[in-house]
């Protein structure tokens, strides 16, 4: 009996000990207000006579924004703003008929208010979650037709917030392929600031993130859209008369979808729409404190990271050795890949994937695509026989797939000519002598064909690991995809459908792991990353260029879904002779700022290139678990992407009792810098090592307060230093 008790009283206090992260919702009668609450954030609202206004978002404990904009009517913060039919959908326009606390998960928290428009037959379902401890909130609005006709929503972004006065400034990501997730900084004056893609692919020009600052209250606001397809994002002040100051202005702040052609979206009878969510935090610390609070959402509740990829796989991948598309080394054969497997299972490599140009008798990595079988050529024996071969190397084994596109030298094309995404009633035309074609993931038997593929080839060859590439900017203006009319969503419909088909194959195969991918990192996004495990950052591989590359991602992402190989001097992937065992290791150091890989000429690599290269993948093996799991410190500013100079050092620390640095010395003449690191405990000892550096022992304060001087003798080196709390 006595045993009885003891083992439910430990139950009861592991249970305890198991106690969600802390999030709550709880409504004031007295005041109207939804206090949100997330870790040490707070999101305000208030219900003053059914009119729903904002009145405070920041740290925990703060006071209610002083009134508005003294030139705006009415004083009144919102964060709904959109339009249909020419009405406004603004809190004011809005009767509030419901609303619903409940705790959808352990550790979750959520508010649903749900308004009906005072003018239109058109309802709003406004779902507001706080996620645990992160300090992140997510909205998702979805908006239901209630009437007899058809309703155009011209405008409904999924962020739209009225903030305080004050003086902002803007940091947003932008860039292009190879250049992708360079920051810019700038101040918000008068008028209005506009950010938009509309190739189809979320990331090819900026990133669907930004962080304003608010100089007089020292907060920080950030917030990233969960969609892969079209979108905008503004910022506006008002001018200001009466001797006013722009800082006596507020901001007004909105990102969202687009819809199809940039116009309305077309909402049939009965029809709902659930537009994509946005998470968003704030933050009284700097740009590191709000991204982090941003990278423990992603990686505890917005990513599944398959648990075969954590920590993060060390890959070999085949790209740059065969076949690149910049200059080809060698036409694949089975006994090349071999050789090849062998030198990566030497090394260290666990996944061994085999880039684009495996099928088809493809005499390029561009044609055939649709048609997913082995080239007969490279396999004469089978894919089957190569796919055992890297297992028994003790590698799991990949394959490059592009998916969602068919070139029209494939027999897929021929066969089914209705599957694509057409314009002016033919099938959307891209790249290369126009001979890509993009497959509608919204028909129901499109889905199914790309789950037959990926079904057969886990079955047949054993594959554990997709590269699943998206190469094809299919825009923004579509026929609709079965009805006259053009409900302007035919880019959601098909991306919505895709995140439903990937999680389909990962639920269907556990243990597979997907790497997205799109040219590089052009649909690189929280969408996508809700449905993949990995991401290739950038097709931009060469090591200098690289660390811009690195230090953007782990802003925006968590470092570990930030996937980047090491692969040569230059994008021909040589290794040249004149090349110092300094040089190499830094051109090893440079993608570990996240998941780690290879892709290089290592037939030619001499001797002590394949010792460094084994010693350097162990020394990621020990590191990982802390840069995919841990805080980012960005100690450094971003190194520029053309011709960086001065050195870069980004600190991860997974628990206050461990902590890595990676730091950088590039074109500079400083020997040494010294580093004050973040996120340690003060009053804690910790052993530092690392090579070129003498082993101490130094407390937190003394870490963070003096800091840490490293030593780089010459330029383009890197070092990795290790702390370990010391048990006291």
């Amino acid at each position: 009996m006595h045993r009885v008790r003891f083992s439910i009283l430990l139950a009861l206090f592991a249970g305890l000990l198991a106690t969600p992260a802390f999030s709550d919702i709880r409504f004031d009668k007295r005041s109207g207000d939804w206090h949100l609450t997330s870790g040490k954030i707070d999101y305000v609202l208030q219900n003053s006579k059914g009119v729903i206004s904002l009145v405070y978002f920041g740290e925990a404990g703060g006071t209610a924004w002083t009134p508005s904009d003294p030139t705006r009517s009415p004083q009144t913060r919102y964060d709904l703003d959109g339009q249909a039919e020419g009405q406004a959908i603004t809190p004011t326009e809005l009767d509030l008929i419901s609303e619903k606390t409940s705790s959808p998960r352990p550790g979750v928290d959520q508010l649903i208010l749900v308004f009906h428009h005072k003018r239109l037959p058109l309802t709003i379902e406004a779902e507001y979650t706080a996620w645990g401890d992160t300090g992140v909130f997510t909205r998702a609005l979805t908006i239901t037709n209630t009437g007899t006709g058809a309703i155009r929503i011209e405008r409904l972004p999924a962020l739209s917030w009225d903030l305080p006065q004050g003086q902002y400034d803007l940091t947003y990501l932008w860039g292009g392929g190879g250049q992708e997730r360079m920051m810019a900084n700038e101040v918000l004056g008068p008028g209005s600031r506009r950010f938009m893609t509309s190739s189809g692919r979320s990331t090819s020009s900026f990133s669907a993130w930004f962080c304003i600052h608010n100089q007089r209250s020292s907060t920080r606001y950030l917030a990233q859209l969960a969609y892969s397809g079209n979108w905008a994002m503004s910022f506006d002040r008002a001018p200001l008369h009466d001797g006013l100051k722009i800082a006596d202005a507020g901001l007004h702040a909105s990102m969202g979808m687009q819809f199809d052609f940039g116009g309305p979206l077309q909402l049939n009878v009965g029809e709902s729409f659930r537009l994509p969510a946005v998470a968003f935090t704030a933050s009284g610390g700097d740009l590191d404190d709000a991204a982090n609070q941003m990278h423990r959402y992603q990686r505890q509740y917005a990513f599944k990271i398959d648990a075969a990829n954590e920590p993060p796989l060390v890959q070999f991948n085949t790209s740059f050795q065969f076949n690149h598309i910049f200059q080809p080394f060698q036409k694949q054969t089975v006994a090349n890949l071999k050789q090849s497997a062998d030198l990566a299972a030497k090394i260290g490599a666990e996944v061994y994937v085999v880039d684009a140009g495996w099928y088809s008798n493809a005499d390029s990595w561009n044609t055939k695509l649709g048609d997913w079988q082995p080239d007969p050529a490279v396999f004469p024996n089978g894919m089957q026989e190569f796919s055992e071969y890297v297992r028994k190397l003790g590698m799991k084994f990949g394959l490059w797939v592009e998916i969602e596109t068919v070139t029209t030298d494939s027999q897929l094309f021929h066969e089914h000519p209705d599957w694509y995404l057409q314009y002016n009633g033919e099938p959307i035309a891209w790249g290369p002598q126009g001979t890509r074609r993009h497959l509608d993931f919204s028909k129901p038997e499109v889905r199914a064909w790309a789950r037959s593929v990926i079904d057969r080839l886990v079955k047949d060859y054993g594959i554990e690991w997709f590269k699943i590439d998206y190469n094809t900017e299919i825009g923004n203006d579509f026929d609709p995809a079965a009805t006259d009319t053009r409900r302007a969503d035919v880019l959601y419909r098909h991306l919505t459908s895709y995140y439903s088909w990937l999680d389909e194959i990962r639920s269907a195969h556990p243990g597979l792991i997907v790497e997205a991918c799109a040219s590089g990192g052009m649909r690189f996004d929280l969408g996508i990353m809700a449905h993949a495990d990995t991401e290739w950052l950038s097709d931009e591989s060469r090591p200098k260029q690289s660390l811009q590359l690195a230090y953007g991602c782990t802003v925006e992402f968590t470092p570990g879904v930030c996937n980047h190989w090491m692969v040569g001097d230059d994008k021909d992937a040589v290794v040249l002779p004149q090349d110092t065992p300094r040089w190499w290791d830094f051109m090893f150091r440079v993608p570990m700022n996240g998941q780690f890989g290879i892709s290089s000429k290592t037939f030619l690599w001499p001797p002590e290139l394949m010792r460094r290269a084994t010693e350097n993948v162990a020394l990621y093996k020990r590191i990982r678990e802390v840069i995919a799991n841990g805080d980012a410190y960005h100690l450094t500013p971003q190194p520029d992407n053309v011709k960086p100079v001065g050195w870069m050092a980004v600190q991860y620390v997974a628990t206050p009792a461990r902590s890595v640095l990676l730091a950088y010395r590039m074109e500079d003449d400083n020997l040494t810098r010294t580093f004050s690191l973040r996120g340690l405990d003060p009053s804690a000892r910790y052993h530092i090592s690392g090579e070129q550096q003498a082993a101490q022992d130094l407390t937190g304060k003394v870490l963070m307060e003096k800091g840490i001087s490293v030593t780089l003798g010459e330029p383009w080196s890197a070092t990795i230093l290790e702390l370990q709390q010391i048990a006291q």
